[in-house]
C-alpha cells in the first residue's frame, strides 16, 4: 500500500467516510437516470448482462436482500471515471465510494424497480 493509499484509508476511517453514503445515493440515482436516458429503460441491466452480471442485477430488482456485492463487481459495473466523479461530488475517496456502492447499489436498483414513479 502506498503512502497515498494509507493516508486515504486513514482519512476515510477518521471521518467515517466508508460508512457515510449521504450524498452518494443521490449521485447514483442521477447516474442511473443518465444511463436510462442514454441507453434506454433497461440500459444498466443490459450493460450488466454484457459484463456477465445480468442475472445478479435481475435478482437485485426482485429481492431487497440480494446484496451486498463485491468491490470488484462495482468496479466492473461502473467505470472508473464515474467512480471518480462520485468521489468528487461527495468528498469521499474512490475506495470509500466503491465500498459504499458494494452495499448500496443493490438496494438502489431494488428501490428504483419498485418505485411508484419509476426512475
Amino acid at each position: 500500500m502506498s503512502i497515498t493509499d494509507s493516508a486515504t484509508t486513514l482519512g476515510d476511517f477518521l471521518t467515517g467516510a466508508r460508512y457515510d453514503h449521504s450524498g452518494l445515493v443521490s449521485a447514483v440515482h442521477e447516474y442511473l437516470d443518465g444511463v436510462k436516458r442514454q441507453y434506454g429503460l433497461n440500459g444498466f441491466a443490459e450493460r450488466a448482462a454484457v459484463a456477465g452480471y445480468g442475472d445478479i442485477v435481475a435478482r437485485w430488482k426482485a429481492d431487497d436482500t440480494a446484496g451486498p456485492i463485491t468491490e470488484d463487481m462495482v468496479r466492473t459495473l461502473i467505470a472508473q471515471s464515474d467512480l471518480e466523479h462520485f468521489a468528487e461530488q461527495t468528498g469521499l475517496s474512490v475506495p470509500a465510494v466503491v465500498t459504499i456502492l458494494a452495499r448500496q447499489l443493490p438496494i438502489v436498483i431494488y428501490k428504483r424497480a419498485h418505485a411508484v414513479e419509476p426512475h
